[in-house]
């Protein structure tokens, strides 16, 4: 089983963290880490038996699948520049 929410939430995570608005943002396994659970914990499960053989998706799906983890990434992003777990 696996949640399909996991590889678009750490690609997203990956490509926002690269955009020059969030250079103040730690970049550490731990941070990176602790914003992708924190959007994951936030977007409901997506779980599926095998990947590679799941349900077609519509367009306007996948749309609005990234806009919900993008916006849940952000939330996380805030909150992980405020409080990370390191000094």
């Amino acid at each position: 089983m696996e949640n399909l929410q996991e590889e678009r939430v750490f690609q997203l995570v990956r490509e926002l963290l690269q955009r020059e608005e969030y250079s103040h943002v730690c970049k550490c396994p731990d941070c990176f880490v602790d914003i992708a659970a924190i959007a994951l914990n936030a977007l409901p499960a997506e779980y599926v038996a095998d990947k590679y053989y799941k349900f077609p998706e519509t367009a306007e799906s996948v749309k609005s699948k990234q806009e919900a983890a993008t916006k849940q990434i952000l939330d996380a992003i805030a909150k992980v520049t405020q409080r990370p777990h390191h000094d």
